[in-house]
């Protein structure tokens, strides 16, 4: 079981398996800088995806922008580096269980939207 911490992080910064693998890819390659073509060729994600997904790892303190295009895996604290590396260990061990933490918010938001299409369609 994911613990509450973990589930937090996810929800706030993980919005998607791409973003998850994104995310591996550059706690992987740590030590280096990339350009977003760079990180397109190298997932095969298309550019838009890749563009919004670093900016919210900028936005929570886990990514750096180096200047010029380029950006490296930088974690703002020794927290936010043991939750991603928490969940590296997670992930490569129960992939379901992360993954399905992830799509949990899109499955409540689509619960609370049903609840509405069922109401108006009994109207």
């Amino acid at each position: 079981m994911l613990s509450d911490r973990l589930k937090a992080f996810i929800h706030a910064s993980v919005k998607s398996i791409l973003a998850l693998e994104l995310l591996m890819f550059l706690r992987a390659n740590e030590g280096r800088s990339w350009t977003v073509a760079g990180l397109v060729r190298e997932l095969r994600a298309s550019e838009p995806i890749v563009r919004a997904n670093l900016g919210l790892f900028q936005a929570a303190g886990l990514t750096r922008d180096e200047g010029g295009g380029w950006v490296r895996f930088a974690p703002a604290s020794a927290e936010l580096s043991a939750l991603v590396n928490e969940i590296a260990e997670v992930y490569a061990t129960r992939p379901v269980e992360v993954s399905e933490e992830i799509y949990a918010v899109d499955r409540a938001i689509q619960h609370f939207s049903d609840a509405f299409r069922l109401k108006n369609k009994k109207e």
